[in-house]
């Protein structure tokens, strides 16, 4: 959870987009001033390898001052100041997190830059309350962070590499200092090749005497009960390929999926890569 307590200032909003506009459009908009502030980050060290640190970039779009300090259950908070912004991050939380909530900050401050106002007219907000807009503007935080941390080109680059593979995400994660879940979220966003990532954690259906796995897959719950190919890599440190049913675009198909546990005791989880147009023996 993030807190935003941003006072009104139009002596130093940037009037960028003054009529009202979709979701298409801002995220287009946000995607492209990530990518001017990595390009600007990349230019001073003379080079774009990763990681692409959130405290680095802070430095560039004018954070004064990043602190980590006791935020009970808020991730980080955003103040402004008569010169710039404050950023304050939660000090219980891993490293990993604190970079990526420091990044979802500065998305914040992309969106005042911008001063983007969500268009009531696009499907998705019609009849939309302060509260679905709001959650808009999240999601527009959340692809900021992403593109500042995970350079489109640069994690492409790297995923060739690599490979688009669940055996990979541990080490995009680890290059690119993100936590696990975002680096495979990511593999899905920029793979040249059809994928979905799934990640699924330890459930017991409702009037089901097993116990099995829950996940969200097009906003839709999917459980898969035990045993499993999840099953198995839940309890094992390897990743194991499998085939499985999904329904995609309204399609029911049979999909090869990758899956691989992560995380110890009441914190493990498992995600799943899903490829669609692979064939092949599980």
């Amino acid at each position: 959870m993030n807190a935003h307590p941003l006072p009104c200032d139009g002596n130093t909003t940037k009037q960028v987009a003054s009529a009202p506009m979709t979701v298409e459009n801002a995220t287009a908009l946000i995607i492209e001033r990530a990518t001017e502030l990595v390009n600007e980050l990349v230019k001073e060290r003379g080079h774009e390898e990763p990681p692409f640190l959130a405290e680095e970039l802070a430095r560039l779009q004018g954070i004064k001052k990043i602190e980590k300090t006791d935020l009970g259950e808020l991730s980080a908070l955003l103040l402004r100041t008569g010169d710039g912004y404050i950023i304050k991050l939660n000090a219980d939380h891993p490293p990993v997190r604190q970079n990526f909530s420091c990044a979802h900050e500065i998305g914040h401050t992309f969106l005042h830059e911008l001063a983007l106002r969500l268009s009531l007219d696009n499907d998705e907000f019609r009849g939309a309350n302060s509260n679905t807009v709001g959650r808009a503007k999240e999601r527009l935080c959340f692809v900021a962070a992403a593109e500042l941390l995970m350079p489109e080109s640069v994690f492409k680059k790297y995923l060739a590499g690599f490979g688009v593979s669940v055996n990979s995400i541990e080490r995009l994660a680890y290059t690119f200092r993100v936590s696990i879940p975002a680096a495979a979220i990511r593999i899905a966003e920029v793979s040249t090749e059809p994928c979905i990532t799934i990640i699924w954690k330890r459930a017991q259906k409702v009037r089901c005497k097993g116990k099995g796995f829950m996940a969200k897959l097009n906003r839709k719950d999917v459980y898969i009960g035990d045993p499993s190919a999840l099953l198995t890599a839940y309890e094992s440190d390897r990743s194991v390929r499998s085939f499985r049913s999904f329904e995609i675009g309204g399609i029911k198909k049979r999909c090869l999926m990758e899956s691989t546990g992560f995380g110890r005791d009441k914190w493990r989880y498992v995600i799943s890569l899903i490829f669609p147009e692979r064939q092949g023996k599980a």
